[in-house]
């Protein structure tokens, strides 16, 4: 990725700035911090004077209304299109926030399982049904699913990255922030690109657009696609094998209608594939989790040792599939004294996934092959949803400014995953009770269907009391309703074991879904809520501003569930165990609990301070902000009731926590060609109330989080005689942070296989525009250039031992790009 323009987009008091540069600057291949907006993009940028050396200011519209993002109050990021497309390290959505300070994005598991954090915010949850504190919204849509947040990267005009609680003005799931994904629009000027690139482990990546004008002045349009192909980097030990490659294709059409000067429509339809594997996991010993049973003790004495990130132990590829379709239209009415706005969009997804084995055992270990534990598990996932956003807002730029809207949301979602347990190599002389499942050879079927209903209002009101002071603020109001409806069934198979378990991992586990309903539960939850902000604004001078905000935001409540517990039969607690079909009530039996997660809330303070000087050859830009977050949801090891020995990983709330930090950005373009940038953050995030668990939080710092952050980048564009050469080196730091927050795992049984030491990751890219009209421009760049070994994600399990998932080692990447 390159750093320099997020650095000047990335800034929570954000000057977004790209050197102006001359025609002759590679626009095609140009690092973020020499990309400059072109004719082509002149729409969504304020140019220079021509010959002039400093930043360009990109128009956003983070308070839903077009401005320069200077202007904009708010802690505010934004990367441009060529910024996108020449960013190598860019793929998927959440590599946008690789270098925005005191913010953390990642897909350890692939695609499905996005986490996202900003200012330590975040979920460490990936369950289908999740609620992400942090929006994200397609083309001003917000998405639901969380296994749907993953997209390709492709054919943008800019990405909008707003930190902090947005609940007012988009509304829902947003107190840690909002991401805004824009396309690029249709024109009335024919143009387009290709994009063609090949890399280390085979990735054969092509990304093209075009459009223009259809009918006359009336009708325009534009068709993008992507396509990305990659074999693994992994070698699996189980199988000798390295781990099947991965494709994905997306595309996008859109067309623009103009009846009038003064309406606009916009269509847009889009679809995404991908299919492949899961990233492989190694495995450590824990320190935190210890399993009594002495089939999985005897893993270690037994030549088990960790491996390396590019091996790993995984019984059964875990591949996925994800096909999303959508579709959306925006009207826009521009008149003298308002506009208004209609965005009604339509969003479905399907997962397919296969989990493979909820255990790896090597091939060396006595464990393997002997009466150990084995599963399979699969996984499908539907989701749909439908939204309504209409807006009036004032028109131009006058002292006094208003919005009023009105938001719908309905969105559905189902999942069905069927799980095998059962011990592999002899399975005839399990039981019941003897094995580390602690429930014999069965399958479980576990299906949830999840509804959500939400209904907003929202105003925002601007005044300028005088030419240096300006105050904005706005108040939204919602209603939500959810349902989640839980069915579980289970079947032991011991007695037929002998002649159906060893074909398993051979058949489709479908047919062998399970006919004795165990549980089921419904839960209903309603939620209404307001949030609010206030701004105050104080123009020093027209080269520095000053702002105050504070912000009140309300996350809507979800659901969990215990996953398999072990219920006693003889409970009388809230579990109600029907016989099963046999008329016979085995000793124990697995089962699932819905729990209801209580809405999330955050008071936010924000000072900040953003600076354009030296004829804008220098930003320098500041912020210091205090959130109070209570009720906050995290994922750690929880007591439940009727079983006060069994402590189970469960997506729960917490009390409260304190989350404080400083962010520096410094950007500067001192001479024609040359950028220099830097950034700086500070993030102190602790948890401060937890409701007495034993796996208590109380004292530890929130997941994926570091202290501090660093980053630095220069790039220099020399012209030849014809065309160009650019060049770009980039590296960021964070400090140490944990992938686990509780306070034995990060202190007192200290593991250090649950966190990840301080590393930093370095990049370069040498660019050749070919001639001074950069319609082709040929590119090489080399990714993580040290070869830094460094953890994505590492989490404990009850067997005993963590797993671990590593990131993307030294790799290299050759491209060319072609302009039309």
């Amino acid at each position: 990725m390159t750093l320099p323009a997020i650095l000047r987009g990335a800034s929570l008091l954000p000057l977004i700035s790209a050197p102006a540069a001359a025609a002759s600057v590679d626009l095609a291949n140009a690092p973020a911090a020499a990309v400059s907006a072109s004719a082509a993009a002149a729409d969504n940028a304020i140019a220079n004077a021509p010959g002039d050396t400093g930043v360009v200011e990109i128009i956003v519209e983070a308070q839903r209304r077009s401005e320069r993002a200077s202007e904009v109050p708010l802690a505010l990021s934004v990367l441009g299109s060529e910024t996108l497309l020449a960013s190598d390290q860019i793929r998927t959505t959440n590599d946008v926030l690789q270098f925005v300070p005191n913010a953390q994005a990642a897909q350890p598991h692939g695609p499905s399982r996005a986490r996202w954090f900003i200012r330590g915010i975040g979920t460490n949850n990936t369950g289908n049904n999740t609620i992400n504190p942090v929006g994200i919204y397609y083309d001003d849509v917000y998405i639901s699913d969380i296994s749907n947040q993953g997209y390709p990267v492709f054919d943008l005009e800019r990405v909008e990255v707003l930190n902090g609680p947005q609940g007012t003005l988009w509304g829902k799931n947003s107190n840690a922030g909002a991401i805004n994904y824009v396309s690029k629009k249709p024109t009335f000027e024919g143009e387009g690109y290709a994009q063609l690139e090949y890399g280390s482990y085979s990735e054969k990546r092509l990304e093209a657009a075009f459009g223009g004008p259809l009918l006359g002045d009336k009708i325009a349009g534009r068709a993008a696609f992507y396509y990305n192909d990659w074999d693994s980097w992994q070698k699996n030990r189980y199988t000798g094998r390295r781990h099947p490659g991965a494709t994905e294709v997306a595309g996008r059409v859109q067309l623009l209608l103009k009846p009038s000067e003064t309406l606009s429509i916009l269509l847009n339809a889009h679809a995404r594939d991908y299919s492949g594997p899961q990233q492989g996991t190694n495995f450590s010993p824990s320190t935190v989790t210890t399993n009594t049973t002495a089939a999985f003790r005897s893993i270690f004495p037994n030549g088990y040792a960790r491996g390396r990130r590019n091996e790993t132990f995984t019984p059964d590829i875990e591949p996925e599939e994800i096909k999303a379709r959508g579709t959306n239209a925006k009207l826009t009415w521009d008149g003298e004294v308002a506009t208004i706005t209609s965005i009604t969009a339509y969003e479905q997804n399907k997962l397919e996934q296969d989990t493979g084995a909820g255990v790896a055992i090597p091939q060396n270990s006595r464990f393997y092959g002997s009466g150990g534990p084995y599963q399979l598990n699969a996984i499908t996932g539907r989701s749909w949803q439908v939204s309504e956003e209409l807006r009036i807002a004032s028109a131009g730029e006058t002292r006094f400014t208003w919005l009023a809207g009105l938001y719908a949301f309905k969105g559905v979602l189902e999942n069905d995953s069927v799980t095998a347990n059962y011990v592999r190599g002899d399975p005839g002389s399990a039981t019941s009770t003897s094995n580390a499942w602690g429930a014999g050879p069965q399958f479980t079927d576990s299906s949830y269907k999840h509804r959500i209903e939400n209904l907003a209002f929202f105003g925002n009101l601007g005044y300028r009391i005088s030419d240096a002071i300006r105050i904005s603020g706005g108040a939204r109001w919602s209603t939500e309703k959810s349902r989640f409806d839980w069915l579980y069934g289970a079947a032991n198979i011991a007695g037929t074991g002998a002649t159906f378990i060893p074909n398993l991992p051979q058949v489709n586990i479908e047919l062998y879904r399970p006919r004795d309903l165990i549980f089921a539960e419904q839960a209903r939850q309603k939620t209404n809520a307001w949030t609010y902000d206030i701004t105050p604004e104080y123009i020093l001078s027209p080269q520095a501003r000053a702002y105050f905000r504070y912000a009140h935001g309300v996350l809507p409540g979800g659901y969990t569930s215990t996953g398999n517990v072990l219920i006693p039969s003889t409970s009388t607690g809230t579990v109600d165990l029907p016989l099963a079909a046999t008329g016979v009530r085995p000793a124990t039996l697995r089962a699932n609990q819905i729990f209801v997660l209580n809405p999330e809330k955050i008071d936010a303070y924000e000072i900040g301070l953003k600076t354009n000087l030296f004829n804008r050859r220098l930003a320098v830009d500041l912020s210091a902000f205090w959130y109070d977050y209570a009720n906050l949801v995290v994922n750690v090891p929880t007591q439940i009731d009727p079983l006060p020995n069994n402590a189970i990983v469960l997506f729960r709330n917490a009390g409260a926590a304190e989350i404080k930090g400083v962010e520096l950005r410094v950007n500067a373009a001192p001479l024609r060609g040359l950028s220099i940038s830097g950034s700086f953050g500070y993030l102190d995030a602790e948890y401060t109330k937890d409701f007495g668990q034993t796996a208590t939080i109380l004292g530890a710092r929130p997941p994926r989080t570091s202290k501090f952050t660093a980053s630095a980048s220069a790039s220099y564009t020399h012209d030849l005689p014809k065309g160009s050469l650019t060049f770009l080196v980039d590296a960021n730091w964070r400090s140490k942070f944990f992938f686990y927050p509780t306070i034995a795992s990060q202190i007192t049984a200290y593991d250090p296989v649950l966190s990840q030491g301080a590393y930093a990751l370095a990049n370069a890219r040498i660019s050749w525009s070919v001639d001074d009209s950069d319609r082709l421009a040929f590119a090489v760049s080399v990714q993580n250039i040290t070869d830094k070994t460094y953890q994505t994600h590492a989490q404990p399990i009850t067997s005993g031992f963590s797993n671990q998932i590593y990131g993307r080692p030294r790799s290299f990447l050759a491209s060319v790009v072609g302009r039309f």
